[in-house]
Formats: C-alpha cells, structure tokens, sequence
C-alpha cells in the first residue's frame, strides 16, 4: 500500500523548503525528495534582503510587500523550530564618488524610495578598518537570513517527521495521472517541482527559458569588523559570527557548476582589499548555480496539459525575498483556485 500525502515537493532549496513549511503551517501533508549531496545555489546565497536596487538607487521588486511578509514568516519559522537564523541588519552604503551622495541624498526624500534610504552621510563608519573617504549611507529596512542553518534546520525536522526522501529523484520512477501522481511508495495529489537550475534536465519543464548564472563566494576571517551591518562596495560583506564574513559575489553566465575558481578567488579578494584596511584570511572558497529566468521574475504554476505536476522555482538572486510570499500565493491557487501574480505565473511562457 502507498503512503498518501497532499504534495510531493522535490528539491530543499529555499524554494522546496519555504513552501514545504508554508504547506505545512495550512495543515497539508508534504514528502520533500532532496538529495543532499548535489549542489544547491542556496546553500551559498548570502540571504540578504535589500529593498534597493543600488544601480539605479530603486525600489526593488514588490519591496514594501515582500519584506514585511518575509520578517514575519521567518520570525515564525523561528519560533516553529526553536532556532535562530533571521536578522535585521542595516546594509552599509559606501561611497565610491561624490556625485553618488547627491544621487542617495536626492532619492533618500524621494516619496518612494525614502522610506528605505538614510537622509544622512556618515563619514566616521570603522575608519580604523573601513576605507570610506567619501562618506557612506545606511539602508533601512533590510535583513538577512543565514541561508545554511535555515535549510539544515528545516532538513533535521524533515527528517525527525519522516517525510524527507534524501536520494536522487528518479523521473522513470513518476507515474502521472490526471490527478494525481504516484512515486516509489509514495502518492500525492501533485508533484511540485522545486530543483533550482537543475530543472534544465527536467522533461516536463525544459522548455522554460532559464537564464542561470554561476556566483563565487568567499569565507574570510576579519577581525574589528561590524558585526550587525552589512557592508556594501563592488562586494559585500556579511558578519556570520566569530569574525567570519561571506563575501560576493560573482557572474559567470557560461561555467555553470559548482567548482569554485582561481580568477573568482582573486577577483573577490581585490575587490574586497579596496574596502577593508586590515588583513584577512581566506577560510573556505563556495560555488554555486542561481536559477534565474530570462525576465527575471519567479515561474510558477502547473503544467499547461499535466494538471498534477507543477513548479515553483527561478527566485534567483532574490529567492529569500521572494519564495515566503509567492508559496503564499501558490497555496491560495492550489487549493482555491485564486488567480497568481502575471509576472510570475508559468502560462506566460506558453
């Protein structure tokens, strides 16, 4: 006899895992399919949430709806487990020119970027360590999830609820039916597909137009470093504890793999001496593929003719951001039929 749940979810990502929790807290049964041992671009995103576009000084997608939703869905995923992972952390601004105060300083009165722009220049942030001649700003409102102990939280309860398959998803083993599907030992009324880039090898959505990109981090130890500010210039720099910071990243549109580089490596470290006057030491050196779209919004829905199978993924570099409030959303649509979002909805590409 088959074991029944509601949903099948493979991959436990941030995709896989923050709608298997979503589906959880609505009282549906979820198995989750992850094999640990693969690359996931999770377990090296650096999990900021920045409600700014700093290119252009913008808003950043669906800011004023995504962060609140995001602090309190964390918080309670927090409180859920019993652990800790979810901070609020001002990201640091500095400076590279003089026309680059103006431009903050103009956008921080601005009725809808103010909000999340300081109205004031700092000139005396860590000058110590720091190099900040020009002066720097601070974002308001901005966060950051520990990516790494958030999934390895999430995959020890998984595993205490016994409903985590760790192994390699077997597509021969899939058997669809107008509703429902069967896999191994296991039914469900869906199938939801949540494999980051790696859906590029998936026969049922290849057709997609995914546009991932290989990012490059580094863990380095720095010693009289900020601990509760993000720092941000060409790289940035995240405090993870005990003088340790993540720092990025990288692009590469055309390695796609998780084998970190020399040219990363050293491009990282020079950017990252331009910022920093003190020493630091590399400890470890991470790769990882994002799962971004061509038009750079979510994809999200079911199969146009396989109504059981669906997919949830292509968060790209926002997928902190982005995954609590549209596995909110995907919920509403699978159980009620509650219209998604256009722009992340899969039918816009068939």
């Amino acid at each position: 006899m088959k074991k029944e749940f509601d949903y099948i979810i493979v991959g436990q990502g941030i995709a896989g895992t923050v709608l298997a929790y979503s589906m959880i807290k609505e009282g549906l049964s979820v198995l989750v399919i992850d094999d640990k041992t693969l690359s996931s671009c999770s377990k090296v995103a650096a999990g900021n949430f920045n409600p700014i576009v700093f290119k252009r000084l913008v808003k950043s997608w669906m800011a004023d709806e995504l962060i609140p939703f995001s602090d309190k869905f964390y918080k309670d995923a927090e409180d859920f487990l019993g652990q800790e992972f979810y901070w609020k952390k001002e990201i640091v601004k500095i400076f590279a020119e003089e026309n680059e105060k103006y431009f903050w300083l103009s956008k921080s009165t601005n009725e809808d970027t103010g909000k999340y722009l300081s109205e004031k220049i700092t000139t005396d942030f860590f000058t110590d360590v720091v190099n900040n001649p020009i002066g720097c700003a601070f974002v308001k409102d901005a966060a950051n999830l520990f990516v790494v102990k958030f999934l390895e939280d999430f995959r020890n309860y998984f595993l205490q609820q016994e409903i985590l398959l760790d192994e390699l998803f077997d597509f021969n083993e899939l058997k669809v039916e107008p509703n429902s599907v069967s896999y191994k030992q296991f039914s469900a009324k869906k199938i939801i597909f949540c494999e980051g880039y790696k859906i590029a090898n998936n026969p049922y959505f290849k057709w997609i137009p995914f546009k991932p990109a290989k990012g490059e981090v580094l863990i380095v130890k720095i010693e009289n470093l900020p601990t509760d500010k993000i720092i941000n210039k060409g790289v940035y720099i995240l405090p993870i504890g005990d003088d340790l910071f993540i720092v990025g990243t990288t692009y590469d549109w055309v390695n796609l793999n998780d084998i970190p580089t020399e040219k990363a490596r050293n491009d990282i470290s020079e950017k990252l001496s331009k910022v920093i006057k003190v020493p630091f030491e590399i400890i470890d050196q991470q790769a990882g593929v994002r799962p971004s779209v061509s038009d750079r919004r979510p994809v999200i829905g079911l199969h146009p003719e396989l109504r059981s199978i669906g997919v949830f993924n292509g968060m790209g570099t926002k997928g902190v951001m982005l995954a609590p409030y549209f596995s909110k959303q995907f919920i509403e649509f699978l159980k009620n039929n509650t219209p998604l979002n256009k722009e992340v909805e899969l039918t816009r590409f068939k």
